[in-house]
């Protein structure tokens, strides 16, 4: 790490009211979008305490008051359910207040304005990349439906988009057929193959967005990022503490979140796998994680958004696909790419259509145990009220 960085990390930390000298600055590489810190302070009794300064990224979220107001009124209400449930295992995102009691906190570097924000750092956790052991799917399934069960009640006006029509899979679609078309990179007929598959499937890209549009499914807080590395659990118990990372926080479905769960975590394969043979759902970690959200959505949850939830797994599945797909035929300028993979977009695009093949084979199987698995906790749940 570069003194000018160690330099301004402790300039930010003039901000905030945090005791202490601080003896340790590491730079956290798992973020894709934010450059996080590890900030270890040394306060007058000797002890130690670490926080998580990050710097957000402006090209991602240009409006960072939005995207924190978004932070920090999820993180209150999460905090203020788990206080009035006493729920002391579990936490919510710790946002530290600047000595002025903002949520953030901006530098100028050279012409640019900078912003940054403190968390308290969550002790003795650990997050998963990968996940193999059917109690740890449980886990992060469950992790994800209790952090939208605490906020069913959520009053949605507080929350604003971040990222317009993030999930509008038939609007994704739509932008990929006019690029498609412009062919601005001379790229369209190497994904004729990939966009007849993408093609066949258009009339479901709508379904979701139909179904709130039309009440047929409530407005929820979504995280919109439900990747098992999301998921803050205990070391040794490996318990879920926390739910993390809620720039995405946004409304929508929880549709979107439960589709994205399954797709990343009940994958066999990376998105990055060139080798299709690997690339399947392991129904097992499916049914695993599907019991674990369920445990704590099912009386939540209504009898649209069940129905729906088979699909949606397929639906997010496909709108990845079409992503990646319209990110190589614009030049790959989203998503980051390997320079020693000129295809690199196309290939992960391949991937998730593979995916998607295999999730619509297994389909019946798929909604078959989301209904039982459904009426078995909302059974269990009746019974335990009674």
């Amino acid at each position: 790490m570069s003194e000018e960085t160690i330099k301004k990390i402790k300039e930010i930390l003039k901000n905030y009211d945090i005791p202490g000298e601080c003896i340790h600055i590491e730079e956290n590489y798992t973020g894709n979008i934010n450059s996080t810190y590890v900030v270890t302070m040394l306060n007058n009794d000797g002890e130690e305490r670490r926080y998580i300064i990050q710097k957000i990224n402006t090209n991602v979220f240009p409006r960072p008051s939005l995207l924190m107001r978004n932070i920090e009124n999820v993180t209150r209400h999460l905090e203020r359910e788990l206080r009035f449930s006493g729920d002391t295992k579990h936490q919510a995102l710790h946002l530290i207040r600047t000595l002025d009691n903002r949520t953030y906190c901006s530098i100028m570097d050279d012409e640019d304005r900078d912003y940054y924000r403190i968390f308290d750092y969550i002790e003795n956790a650990k997050t998963y990349n990968i996940v193999e052991n059917l109690d740890i799917a449980y886990k992060i399934g469950q992790a994800f439906g209790n952090f939208q069960k605490l906020l069913r009640n959520f009053p949605m006006e507080e929350l604003e988009e971040t990222i317009p029509d993030f999930h509008a899979t038939d609007k994704r679609y739509a932008q990929l057929e006019k690029d498609i078309i412009i062919d601005s990179e001379r790229r369209a007929d190497e994904v004729a193959l990939e966009f007849m598959t993408i093609f066949r499937n258009k009339n479901s890209y709508s379904h979701i967005t139909s179904a709130l549009n039309n009440g047929l499914i409530p407005l929820r807080v979504t995280h919109n990022d439900t990747k098992a590395n999301n998921v803050m659990v205990d070391k040794d118990t490996d318990e879920f503490l926390a739910v993390i990372d809620l720039d995405t926080v946004m409304p929508g479905s929880m549709l979107f979140d439960y589709g994205d769960g399954i797709r990343s975590t009940a994958s066999t394969a990376f998105e990055n796998e060139t080798d299709l043979s690997k690339v399947h759902l392991d129904i097992d970690l499916f049914k695993a994680y599907t019991d674990g959200y369920l445990s704590e959505m099912a009386t939540c949850i209504t009898p649209g958004e069940v129905a729906l939830m088979g699909e949606s797994i397929k639906i997010i599945t496909l709108e990845l696909a079409i992503r990646f797909l319209d990110d190589y035929v614009c030049g790959d300028t989203y998503f980051k790419v390997d320079p020693k993979r000129p295809r690199h977009n196309l290939e992960r695009a391949k991937n998730q259509l593979t995916l998607a093949k295999d999730i619509e084979l297994k389909m019946p199987q798929i909604e078959e145990y989301i209904q039982q698995c459904y009426e078995k906790h909302k059974g269990m749940s009746l019974k335990l009220d009674k």
